[in-house]
């Protein structure tokens, strides 16, 4: 099993890297500019074709991909006055080509969440980790989700287990978990039917508990531990039909204020521990792509747009040697060439290399050790 989530995961991330790769190719040829290579995976190479200036190729190390645009990594004076060549065009071209692979791997994220969006009956649901958080499109409804079931509560006995949804309890609605808690501290010693989703086979069912009277130390009346669902519905045309951006702008929105608030802890706290722990790399990524595997093809796909997400965001970081450090670049070179010419920003771009490396190494420590269990299991 183990080498198949191997393969599984080798599959996807290669996938999402591709498209970006894509992107970035794509970019040059709607700008007229060379490519010089384009290929899948990393060499050695195990096959290679040239068709006209671009050599295709499969490298034997199947990890993403890799796209070489004619003069625009390299110092050289005969590239860098070809008309065809990258320094030869203006900023929005190399906007553009630099931009690319973040624009192919939200538009491939768009047509994998329309289908998926459209075959669930325009809905979707996403675990929330900030508060009072209203996604931008989509009419939003919240509903407590079960993250932890504490042992012989009244939780376990009514049978309630992590991930299950609470829509309602008594026949009311439940919205939030200030609702939730306000209801439930109501029924103290009383019965209480909960109407939930179940986590495993997302049937509706009703189970019956009888909330705490006394206090057990470090549990609430039930014994559950609580964060939200949110329910995402797109009910017009108009979001019908464009739901598929529309759902990728929602989790690129979702994202980057997450990894604010991240940011934001690790400051307050003077800890750098839970930016860190809210970041993984390839070994965090095949962690929960394992996971993600045992819930079905489904979930499996979803995940995938969700990586091609990530990963737009993640090169947009002004990071030298990165997507949006490049594209910056590309507008403070047009304001002042002298300055911000090649050489400069082939220097940046070594210590950006090198940052990217000794964090990579990090991550794969980080990662291992924060998902081993799941690793190894």
């Amino acid at each position: 099993m183990f080498i198949i989530d191997i393969l599984i995961f080798f599959i996807i991330f290669s996938l999402v890297v591709f498209v970006h790769e894509f992107g970035h190719f794509l970019g040059a040829r709607l700008t007229n500019v060379k490519v010089e290579e384009f290929g899948i995976g990393f060499p050695p190479k195990i096959w290679k074709k040239k068709i006209k200036e671009t050599e295709y190729f499969i490298g034997a190390l199947p990890f993403g991909g890799y796209t070489k645009i004619y003069g625009m990594d390299d110092i050289d004076d005969e590239k860098d006055k070809d008309p065809h060549g990258y320094e030869k065009q203006g900023p929005w071209a190399k906007a553009l080509i630099c931009l690319g692979g973040v624009i192919m791997n939200i538009i491939f994220a768009a047509f994998i969440f329309y289908f998926l969006i459209a075959s669930s009956g325009f809905k979707m649901s996403q675990v929330m980790i900030l508060e009072d958080y209203k996604f931008p499109f989509g009419e939003q409804v919240n509903y407590p989700l079960i993250v932890e079931v504490d042992e012989n509560s009244p939780a376990t006995l009514a049978g309630l287990k992590s991930l299950d949804v609470i829509m309602k309890i008594n026949g009311e609605e439940v919205r939030s978990l200030e609702q939730f808690s306000k209801t439930i501290e109501t029924l103290r010693g009383k019965s209480a039917v909960l109407t939930i989703i179940d986590g495993q086979t997302q049937i509706f069912k009703e189970v019956t508990l009888v909330p705490r009277i006394e206090e057990v130390e470090g549990e609430g009346p039930v014994g559950i531990g609580l964060t939200e669902m949110a329910y995402i519905n797109y009910k017009t045309w108009p979001d019908k039909i464009f739901c598929g951006f529309e759902h990728a702008y929602n989790y690129m929105d979702f994202s980057v204020r997450a990894l604010g608030s991240m940011i934001a802890e690790s400051v307050r706290e003077k800890n750098i521990q839970p930016l860190a722990d809210s970041m993984s790399g390839p070994v965090g990524i095949f962690a929960v792509t394992k996971v993600v595997s045992r819930e079905g093809i489904v979930a499996l796909i979803n995940f995938v747009a969700l990586l091609s997400v990530a990963l737009g965001i993640s090169n947009l970081l002004p990071i030298p040697a990165m997507d949006g450090a490049k594209a910056i670049f590309v507008f403070l070179e047009a304001i002042n060439k002298k300055i911000f010419n090649k050489n400069l920003l082939a220097q940046l771009e070594k210590y950006g290399i090198l940052f990217l490396i000794i964090l990579a190494i990090a991550m794969v420590f980080k990662d291992f050790f924060q998902f081993k269990d799941i690793i190894l299991k």
